[in-house]
């Protein structure tokens, strides 16, 4: 788990590669173990590698090929290619993992960031082909993997990655980015250079980040976005998930020819419930998250696992602790959870569950609470590592990985995307039922066992479509209000026809786009405190059997995540396994918003130049200037994305 960034400079080549060193600083807490850099000469095959201030001694002329010996200082203007990393060691702590890495003949270099989990088995493949490894990383598996097979490597590979490979003989960088997007990559081209880099503010070195007004407005409306191509910054780009590109030095191509390696196909719509294969399933289902465990938990340094008192995490917390029993480790595994102790702040707190699984399985919990005084603070600070503009606070999500940094955890399993292709949300429930009849059986079932209020589930289950989209999708604006309205063609919306059709369209759509925006969070607040966080439940194999599952196996007589519950019936406690309430790193944000907070928020909003610019550019009333008491009254959801972007001005953006 790294930072990684390549640049390709068009002119002004000193003023572009001489901030290397500044620019990978930037991005230090994506790897703060070590950091290297190579430069290369397009019309000749040179090249040099540097050394920086957080490059360890026994990194230094190590005797590798691709060991530094000098410190980066930028060397003449023949140079025009760049390739920085910054390095979080989790496997194979050694020298030998220093990046840029090369193959031994010194023509194609890699900065790679990100974790392959099944190395150990291709880096066996490629021994039986002849290959000589001189490292016990996934990084130099993934380099040779390229030189065997070329792009078609990137298909054999189960992890999350973003990384670029250099071929010094061809002069191309070859780009590719995981399946699910769980690493973050942007691209930019500038009048001056290319750049591919793990997070955008490496550009701020170079340049001044200017606010692109359409995506902005499109998040006060919709929501922010990370699927979308454009990002809240002017010509910077996210690289597809699932895709990769060539960029040819020789071709004076200003562009990219994006080439797809891996989509998720349509869902499957049955919609017959059968006990014999629901047992089947569950099996199959236990298998695949059992092993996407497994090759997630191995790592040289200590792994903990997030745990909520859920389902989701309570069942990678059991599987973990039965991995590593296995293998003779009893008593290794820890818990890290957020937690609330102050009484108003109680009914976001999940301690209950989280005591009965810690019980259970026997194992160490960390937990620790957030403080009010500091959501203002936690709230910039995720700004500025997630670089967008966000409609919550994430600090729950800081505040676990905080915990993990004071205990010396670098690596945790968390259960992010499961609730998003098993029908967890509430959301879901609604869908299965509007398209089913209300007088079947299983409906006055799933009444009576309450798995949501019943005075809801009535309110949903027998309310005309209008009334069920309104609050399904609990917008601050309508659909109506946004007629005529000019924002990305590719919103970050369901529209009411999809909620209401089949679950498993619902679900699908999830998976492709709002769970995206949750990895980019979670990747985000883990790398912002060095940490790397892995999700067993993106494991692409299992994204691929949930995706074709019939939605009867994921919801049944009520039940949300069905066939979950099946497969850790008897293995987690009966009140975790049959839990009802959802929560999922819940915030009590009505209560920390008040106060000195509010009116702090309040200031923001309305001293905003962007907020203006945009007001006055799209002629439309985000808030009342005149009348800022008005904003207390504001949708809330709404009011923290004006706030963000607010403070997105204020991080990024100079003015």
């Amino acid at each position: 788990m790294c930072g990684i960034i390549a640049i390709v400079s068009f002119k002004n080549h000193r003023h572009n590669l001489s901030k290397m060193d500044v620019m990978a600083k930037m991005i230090k807490h994506r790897g703060p173990d070590d950091e290297g850099y190579a430069l290369f000469d397009v019309k000749s095959n040179n090249y040099k590698i540097f050394y920086g201030d957080d490059t360890p001694d026994e990194a230094i002329n190590a005797g590798f090929n691709y060991s530094p010996v000098n410190r980066f200082q930028y060397p003449s203007e023949s140079f025009t290619v760049g390739l920085a990393h910054r390095r979080l060691s989790i496997i194979d702590l050694t020298s030998s993992g220093h990046q840029p890495m090369c193959d031994e003949t010194g023509r194609f270099w890699i900065v790679h960031n990100g974790e392959v989990y099944n190395f150990k088995e291709t880096r066996k493949e490629l021994i039986n082909r002849g290959y000589k490894f001189s490292s016990n990383t996934d990084t130099e598996v993934v380099l040779k993997s390229y030189i065997e097979w070329g792009i078609d490597c990137q298909n054999k590979f189960n992890g999350m990655w973003a990384f670029t490979i250099w071929d010094n003989l061809k002069k191309e960088l070859w780009i590719s980015r995981d399946r699910m997007g769980v690493k973050p990559l942007y691209y930019m081209f500038h009048d001056d250079f290319f750049i591919v880099c793990s997070e955008l503010k490496c550009l701020m070195p170079l340049i001044n980040l200017q606010p692109n007004f359409r995506e902005i407005h499109a998040c006060l409306l919709d929501g922010p976005s990370e699927t979308h191509p454009e990002t809240i910054f002017e010509k910077a780009y996210r690289f597809p998930a699932g895709q990769s590109a060539v960029f040819r030095t020789n071709s004076g191509d200003r562009g990219l020819a994006f080439e797809k390696y891996w989509e998720l196909s349509l869902p499957s719509d049955g919609r017959t419930f059968s006990t014999k294969k629901l047992n089947e399933l569950s099996e199959q289902y236990y298998y695949l998250l059992e092993d996407a465990v497994r090759i997630r938990h191995y790592a040289d340094v200590k792994v903990g696992c997030a745990l909520s008192g859920g389902l989701d995490s309570s069942s990678i917390s059991y599987l973990a602790d039965r991995i590593v029993n296995e293998n003779g480790k009893a008593g290794e595994v820890v818990t890290v959870s957020n937690v609330y102790r102050k009484e108003y702040e109680k009914y976001c707190d999940e301690s209950e569950y989280i005591d009965i699984m810690v019980k259970h399985l026997n194992v160490k919990s960390f937990r620790d609470a957030p403080e009010e005084k500091d959501v203002l603070l936690l709230n910039d600070i995720g700004l500025w590592h997630e670089e967008n503009c966000y409609d919550k606070f994430n600090v729950p999500a800081f505040n676990t990985y905080s915990i993990c940094k004071r205990n010396g955890i670098k690596v945790t399993l968390d259960g992010q995307g499961a609730d998003e292709q098993l029908a967890g949300y509430k959301r879901f429930w609604y869908s299965y039922f509007y398209a089913r009849s209300k007088f079947r059986i299983e409906y006055f079932i799933s009444l009576y066992r309450g798995v949501i209020p019943l005075r809801t589930a009535l309110s949903y289950g027998f309310s005309n479509k209008k009334f069920i989209t309104n609050r399904l999708e609990n917008r601050p604006i309508t659909i109506d209000e946004l007629k005529g309205v000019d924002f990305r063609d590719s919103r970050n919306t369901l529209s009411p026809k999809d909620y209401l059709t089949a679950v498993n369209v619902a679900t699908h759509w999830s998976t492709i786009t709002s769970l995206k925006k949750l990895l980019r969070e979670i990747d985000s607040n883990s790398m912002a405190l060095s940490i790397e966080s892995r999700q067993p439940f993106i494991d692409y194999r299992l994204v691929e059997f949930l995706n074709d599952l019939p939605d009867v196996y994921k919801m049944h007589g009520g039940w949300t995540k069905y066939i979950s519950r099946i497969a850790f019936k008897g293995k987690l406690p009966e009140s975790i396994t049959w839990r009802k309430d959802k929560m999922g790193w819940p915030t009590p944000l009505n209560e920390w918003i008040r106060g000195d907070v509010l009116d702090g928020m309040i200031r923001s909003i309305m001293e905003s130049n962007l907020l203006k610019e945009l007001k006055s550019k799209y002629k439309y009333e985000y808030f009342h200037e005149n009348d800022p008491g008005r904003l207390k009254g504001t949708n809330l959801r709404r009011f923290i994305r004006l706030y963000n972007v607010s403070r997105v001005e204020k991080l990024f953006l100079k003015r």
